[in-house]
């Protein structure tokens, strides 16, 4: 039995023809994710953390336009809070602008949101128990095929059992091409896999990392008390005070403004009254006083 015939054998072109397609497939499909994954991390290298609070924006259009990001990025801005709102600047004036995530963002930025859902990645698991199969499928028939060839007649029988052995021989050869076709592919994949797509998915988790800070659930409330029991304590002191300052305001008024305003009333009131007697008219002041 020649190479020549082993390779020019039907069911092992199929076999190997399968192998090609499947290789391919995942090469495109790969290539593609490696190419958005890429983009997607050069773009956040282009951050620090200082700037996210003023390029918050650009970095959300750009993870929204995105078609490989777009989903798990919405998600995950459900996580997002400022803690500008949860403390007083006025208070501390070293508090700086930041934006805070309380979930990892591995939790939405993972293989199964980044890649598994972009490259088919059932399909793609699913190939080498193809490949494998189509091994035994091919043993199979050509064995059937050999068998229903066999002459046992006195003149045929010598040609016939070496034609049998010879098929058999082949049919065994289907298996053995398609479980080495299978164990190459998924050493072949795994390597792809980790160079194009799971090389990238770390990066971006840990971009993700240097540019947000994590704030948990449970620090975010016990930071809501503390800003609540500030807030409290400074209300009391005003309303503490807002008598007092009440009485300061009204006396005051009256000691800057009425009673100027009286005194200039009365000393009116005393240059006419004065007119009216050296006219001789009837003093109707110095009856109502």
């Amino acid at each position: 039995m020649t190479l020549l015939k082993i390779i020019t054998e039907p069911a092992i072109i199929i076999i190997t023809l399968f192998f090609i397609f499947f290789l391919l497939n995942v090469l495109v499909n790969y290539s593609k994710t490696e190419k958005n994954l890429k983009s997607v991390y050069l773009f956040l290298q282009g951050f620090n953390k200082k700037e996210i609070p003023y390029r918050f924006k650009q970095l959300d259009e750009y993870m929204e336009s995105n078609s490989y990001t777009a989903t798990a990025w919405n998600d995950l801005k459900k996580t997002i809070i400022y803690p500008e709102k949860l403390y007083s600047a006025s208070q501390n004036s070293d508090q700086k602008p930041a934006i805070y995530l309380t979930v990892d963002s591995s939790y939405f930025l993972n293989e199964e949101t980044l890649i598994y859902t972009k490259i088919n990645h059932k399909f793609i698991q699913v190939m080498p128990t193809l490949l494998t199969g189509l091994g035994p499928f091919f043993t199979f028939l050509k064995m059937a095929i050999a068998f229903t060839a066999v002459n046992f007649s006195y003149n045929m029988a010598e040609n016939s059992l070496n034609g049998l052995i010879s098929n058999i021989q082949m049919a065994a050869l289907c298996s053995v091409f398609a479980v080495g076709y299978s164990l190459l592919f998924m050493f072949t994949e795994k390597i792809l896999y980790n160079r194009k797509c799971k090389k990238y998915n770390l990066l971006i988790q840990k971009e993700f990392v240097r540019l947000f800070d994590i704030c948990t659930s449970e620090q975010f409330l016990l930071d809501l008390v503390k800003e609540s029991k500030t807030q409290n304590s400074s209300n009391e002191k005003v309303l503490k005070t807002m008598p007092e300052d009440f009485a300061k305001a009204v006396a005051k008024s009256i000691n800057e403004i009425t009673t100027p305003y009286l005194e200039n009333i009365l000393y009116s009131l005393n240059k006419i009254n004065e007119k009216m007697g050296k006219s001789g008219g009837n003093d109707v002041v110095d009856k109502l006083f």
